[in-house]
């Protein structure tokens, strides 16, 4: 039996990129995705992770969602598979799961005993079994004690993801009996990975840590793991693990990814190839930087194409501008490029003798964490408190980091 699934994650609905909004973008992205599924007569669609860019998704983010969900159910597609990412709430998923999955659409929030989902065919037998695992939390992973130190929560933390894995697919198995057909599990989460860009912010998940775990807890005959959470596509490893990547420039930190959705393929249980489909840009995204000659050059070159363009400045001259803002508004003045972002790089050197490894750097390419181990060696804080000092301060870090999303 052949059988076919789209796999895609991270289409953080609602996000916004410098307060611009980017609702057409997402309607573009669906109606486009719409016609891939019916166009390569997809059976299941999977989607890992990070459906909103928040918990508490505006009216017009769940319009998206919906609307996409009903366009799609019931047409060449048979089947959704939908889990929760970091960024959504596991309850809003949860919510309409019942009256969904007579649709065959299965949400899957929060971790639960019935994460594994046999989809069937249209005379009713088994054709496909999901490990539909969403994103697991530290409480799905641990017991919290006030004495574990930052090691024996990374430890806990690894060791309970592998179990959760090892555990479900166990059940898989017994599910599967003797039908030859594949099962595939979601993820998202942070494995190890030839790719990832820190300037895409999705690496950090747990408090305190940004735990990377190794293929290892995916069980060698498993036919395909869909992965969310990295905004880059790419597999890891083995070809049947894969991060599908983001649908969109979720900043202009990725700008030069070429956005994908995979194709799968299964001849019975295995996994029979992978194909990427790329993404259309729906909207034009550009960075320019260097002193104001190069700055003012490229931006002409960009107006001229006479095309809607979302633009970041970075300068990174030694003489600054007197109006370095009026300057690059007047360039763009009556045209359909747009600033969005003016980056002023000499604002944010350290100055220094080049007695330390910060000295002449930008602030901004500065990991906070290492500024934050320069200012406990300063103030010759005792060794023994740092680990837990830096703990505490990873906590902040991502707590704030979790409110300007």
């Amino acid at each position: 039996m052949h059988l076919r699934i789209l796999h895609t994650s991270d289409w953080h609905i609602g996000r916004k990129l410098k307060e611009h909004d980017r609702a057409e973008e997402f309607r573009k992205f669906f109606a486009w995705l719409g016609d891939v599924i019916a166009r390569e007569n997809i059976d299941a669609l999977i989607v890992s992770g990070d459906i909103f860019d928040t918990r508490s998704p505006s009216a017009e983010a769940q319009e998206i969602y919906y609307s996409f969900l009903a366009e799609v159910s019931g047409k060449s597609c048979r089947h959704v598979v939908i889990t929760s990412g970091n960024h959504d709430s596991a309850a809003f998923i949860d919510a309409p799961s019942k009256i969904m999955s007579r649709l065959e659409i299965h949400l899957v929030g929060r971790s639960r005993d019935d994460e594994i989902i046999t989809l069937k065919d249209e005379s009713g037998s088994p054709e496909m079994i999901v490990c539909a695992v969403p994103f697991l939390r530290d409480k799905d992973l641990r017991t919290v004690k006030a004495e574990d130190t930052f090691t024996d929560v990374e430890r806990q933390i690894k060791t309970g993801i592998k179990n959760h894995y090892a555990e479900i697919f166990s059940r898989a198995l017994e599910t599967r009996g003797d039908n030859d057909i594949p099962i595939v599990a979601t993820g998202h989460l942070f494995l190890e990975a030839e790719t990832t860009r820190a300037d895409e912010g999705e690496h950090s998940l747990y408090v305190g840590t940004a735990i990377k775990v190794g293929t290892d807890i995916f069980p060698e005959d498993i036919a395909y793991v869909a992965l969310g959470h990295l905004h880059s596509p790419q597999k890891i490893g083995r070809p049947n693990i894969r991060y599908s990547g983001s649908p969109v420039y979720m900043s202009f930190g990725e700008l030069g990814v070429t956005k994908t959705v995979s194709v799968v393929d299964f001849d019975g249980k295995n996994f029979a190839g992978v194909r990427e489909i790329d993404i259309p840009v729906f909207q034009e995204m550009a960075r320019v930087s260097g002193d104001m000659a190069g700055i003012e050059s490229g931006i002409r070159e960009l107006v001229s194409k006479n095309k809607s363009v979302w633009l970041e400045v970075i300068y990174t001259g030694d003489v600054r501008p007197a109006d370095i803002q009026k300057e690059l508004s007047d360039l763009v003045k009556d045209s359909a490029v747009e600033i969005l972002s003016i980056i002023d790089k000499m604002n944010y050197k350290i100055p220094g003798d080049g007695a330390n490894d910060f000295d002449g750097k930008i602030l901004s390419d500065i990991e906070p964490l290492r500024m934050f181990e320069r200012l406990m060696t300063s103030k010759d804080v005792p060794e023994e408190k740092q680990d837990k000092m830096k703990q505490l301060y990873r906590e902040i870090l991502q707590e704030v980091r979790a409110e300007e999303k």
